[in-house]
C-alpha cells in the first residue's frame, strides 16, 4: 500500500490536532493473619506499574494480541493515545471484512526529536511547523466487532525499522526481522521502491505480532512517509507475491 500526498496531508491535518495510591494499613491488617497476602498484592502492584509504563505503541499492541481477540471498546483506556474519532467509523474504501471499521488518532513514538513538518495548510498558503518526528498517525481496522490490525502513519521516510520499534518496548520484548530485499511493491510487477521489511514482535511468550515496515519517499511532494502495519498473522502470501527474502 503506498500512501498519497493527500494522505500526508491528512497526516499533517491530525497531527495537529491514574493509579489510587493504597491506604496505609490498619494495625490490624499487619497481623499475621494478613501477612500470606502481601507477596500477591505486591506482585499485582508490579504488574499493575508494568502496564502503566508501556508505550502507547506497547499498550496498543499488547491490547490487540489479546487472548480471544480485541474488542474495539479495549482499545479505550491505552494510555498515551488521543483519539480522533470518537467511535469506529465504517469504512467506504473496504473490500475485506477485516478492514470494514476504522477508528484513526495520534500517539508519539519514543527516540525522535524536533523537526519540520508539513502544516497542513494548501496551496500557497501551505508551509511548515515544527513538531516532535515521533508524533504519529494511529488508525486500528477491523470488523463490526474486533480489531484486527493497527497502521502507524508518520512523516520522513526512513528504513530503520527494527531500531524504531525496539525502542517503542522494554528488554523482554525482541523484535527479529523475517523477511526483506523484496523484488516487487505489492500487488504489482514493477520494482519494489518502498523497501519493505518484515518483523516478529514477541511481546510475551504467548502474545505474538508481525509488523511490516515501508516508506515513501514523497517526491516533490513533501518530505515522505514511513508507514507500519501491524497484524496478528503473519503475513506469507504477501511476502511470497513481493518475492521477498525469507530470513
Amino acid at each position: 500500500m503506498k500512501f498519497s500526498p493527500q494522505c500526508a496531508l491528512m497526516l499533517a491535518v491530525a497531527l495537529m490536532v491514574g493509579c489510587k495510591p493504597a491506604s496505609a494499613p490498619s494495625s490490624a491488617q499487619t497481623s499475621s493473619a494478613a501477612a500470606p497476602a502481601a507477596p500477591a498484592a505486591a506482585a499485582a502492584a508490579h504488574a499493575e506499574q508494568g502496564k502503566q509504563e508501556m508505550s502507547p505503541l506497547q499498550g496498543l499492541l499488547d491490547v490487540l494480541a489479546a487472548d480471544g481477540g480485541a474488542a474495539w471498546s479495549a482499545f479505550e483506556r491505552v494510555a498515551g493515545v488521543q483519539w480522533r474519532d470518537p467511535a469506529p467509523q465504517d469504512n467506504p474504501d473496504s473490500t475485506s471484512p477485516e478492514d470494514a471499521r476504522y477508528r484513526s488518532g495520534t500517539l508519539l513514538l519514543s527516540g525522535f526529536g524536533t523537526v519540520e513538518v508539513p502544516d497542513g495548510k494548501l496551496g500557497a498558503q501551505a508551509g511548515t511547523r515544527q513538531a516532535n518526528e515521533g508524533e504519529v498517525g494511529a488508525t486500528l481496522n477491523g470488523d463490526g466487532e474486533r480489531v484486527h490490525s493497527l497502521v502507524l502513519l508518520k512523516f520522513y521516510a526512513s528504513e530503520n525499522y527494527q531500531d524504531v520499534l525496539q525502542r517503542q518496548f522494554g528488554a523482554g520484548v525482541s523484535v527479529r526481522p523475517i523477511a526483506g530485499q523484496c523484488e516487487l511493491d505489492f500487488g504489482t510487477t514493477a520494482e519494489n521502491t518502498q523497501a519493505n521489511q518484515f518483523f516478529e514482535l514477541r511481546l510475551t511468550d504467548t502474545k505474538i505480532v508481525y509488523a511490516e515496515g515501508y516508506v515513501d519517499d514523497g517526491g516533490n511532494q513533501g518530505p515522505g512517509t514511513t508507514t507500519y502495519q501491524f497484524t496478528l498473522t503473519k503475513p506469507a502470501q504477501k511476502i511470497a507475491s513481493m518475492r521477498c527474502k525469507e530470513l
